[in-house]
């Protein structure tokens, strides 16, 4: 299970209540946390030191976890390890179960000392391989705030989970009335993740979101070729998602508030693991 670096297209679909689509490029690497030491001596650009433009930080991860706090000053070998630690223990955490293995992050890095993902994926497999988690990281702008789910794997095809009742704001353009429907695969020379959301009330798909890549070896050459074509991949993932708020402000989209005003831009939120109804292969 090797690292690599992945690129192609997100596409997200919008049908009610009006219909809305877009679709932009996309590159992400896929870290195996165990190789962040050999990738940062092989690949050029790449580490953990504040002036390398492609740079790991492993503060901009699973915020607040207590192993990423104390190696927040460490090696980038180090870092990997801690965050690994966050990783189980935030799994342990949603889901009453042991967890130990490898870990595969699907992830944006910080380019330029500028970082925002909204989605980072750990895919974990135990000591024989099989894979067993996902843990996905979701993070909402501008409040900065994160969320978690437990995604349970039994296999490396195309894992299905009701996730109930949304509970976290994305976006202002969508109610928190609202199911996910996740549908991932294992990552092999392809990379696919699809979610569709559905009106819990109505129970209506309502948008769906499909990240589709191809991978390629992380090297030198391949990464700056993708850092050529798109030098600040975070600015552009930023000003994709203001861009298409004023569209759909422009459609008259109706808006709903954050549900909770309150709370801290810092805060963090937590879900809790939900078992899926049945597995279903394609």
């Amino acid at each position: 299970m090797r690292s690599g670096l992945f690129s192609g297209v997100v596409r997200h679909r919008r049908f009610s209540p009006v219909s809305h689509q877009f679709q932009y490029p996309m590159f992400m690497p896929l870290i195996n946390l165990d190789d962040l030491g050999q990738l940062e001596r092989q690949v050029f650009g790449f580490g953990g030191q504040w002036y390398q433009f492609a740079r790991f930080k492993v503060s901009d991860y699973l915020r607040g976890a207590e192993p990423v706090n104390q190696a927040a000053k460490a090696g980038i070998a180090e870092q990997g390890v801690a965050l690994k630690a966050a990783v189980f223990a935030k799994l342990e955490q949603l889901t009453n179960e042991p967890v130990s293995g490898t870990v595969l992050m699907l992830c944006q890095l910080r380019y330029a000392g500028i970082y925002f993902s909204p989605l980072n994926l750990y895919y974990v497999y135990d000591e024989n391989g099989q894979w067993r988690w996902v843990l996905a990281e979701v993070s909402n702008t501008p409040w900065n705030e994160r969320h978690y789910y437990a995604l349970p794997a039994s296999d490396r095809w195309l894992q299905r989970q009701w996730l109930e009742e949304k509970s976290f704001h994305v976006s202002p353009f969508n109610p928190m009335s609202q199911r996910y429907y996740w549908t991932l695969k294992s990552p092999s020379t392809k990379l696919l993740l699809h979610l569709d959301i559905h009106d819990s009330q109505a129970d209506q798909k309502v948008l769906d979101a499909t990240m589709l890549l191809k991978r390629t070896p992380l090297t030198t050459a391949s990464l700056w070729q993708h850092i050529y074509q798109t030098p600040v991949q975070t600015v552009k993932v930023v000003w994709g998602i203001y861009w298409q708020a004023l569209r759909l402000w422009l459609k008259k989209v109706p808006f709903h508030s954050h549900p909770d005003t309150h709370q801290s831009s810092a805060a963090t939120k937590e879900t809790e693991h939900f078992p899926p109804p049945s597995n279903n292969k394609e």
